[in-house]
């Protein structure tokens, strides 16, 4: 028995195994590696998809992309990092940068640094940050979604449905040159 409950033993097994090594090693397990790994002339494999169900395991999510389906364990993967993972696998980057942002705005809240999408598990360049940026400039939609500078030039991303605009400025001020100065 494993630390959700359920038991790995059985015909699932498989499935869901392959599903939690790859969310605790940071990836997402999309549906058609699942079917290639298991072989559909055998009738001791049954559908990896239904294998899935079946086993019973809790901590297993399942997201559907516009092509590819994909799985992650929350025993090793929280939420938010298999939606930056599934935005990512999805190309759909203007919505990975305005769902990051607003959540940050939200949750935490606090406003979102540039530098951000440039790191892991993003890996954006310098050009498509400003693309992004310009397409959520002529979005309608994207309204909330504003700019902040710190004095050494940082830029940050808030949105103003959760920070107004001097709590998102003081942030950005703090973070990049306040924190340092009270060391």
């Amino acid at each position: 028995m494993d630390t959700s409950g359920t038991t790995t033993d059985g015909p699932g097994a498989s499935a869901v195994d392959t599903i939690r090594r790859d969310s605790a090693e940071g990836r997402l397990t999309l549906l058609s590696s699942l079917r290639e790994a298991s072989p559909a002339d055998s009738p001791r494999a049954p559908d990896p998809l239904r294998a899935i169900e079946e086993s019973g395991a809790e901590d297993l999510k399942r997201m559907d992309g516009r092509v590819e389906t994909y799985f992650f364990s929350e025993l090793a993967m929280t939420r938010a990092y298999a939606a930056y993972l599934f935005r990512l696998a999805e190309k759909d980057l203007l919505s990975l940068v305005l769902e990051t942002v607003r959540e940050d705005s939200r949750i935490y809240p606090r406003p979102t640094p540039l530098d951000f999408f440039r790191a892991s598990p993003f890996g954006l360049s310098p050009e498509q940050v400003e693309n992004i940026l310009s397409r959520i400039r002529e979005r309608g939609d994207c309204g909330d979604i504003r700019e902040s500078r710190a004095s050494n030039g940082a830029r940050y991303l808030y949105s103003t449905l959760y920070l107004t605009v001097a709590h998102a400025e003081a942030l950005t001020e703090w973070n990049e040159v306040g924190q340092a100065e009270n060391l």
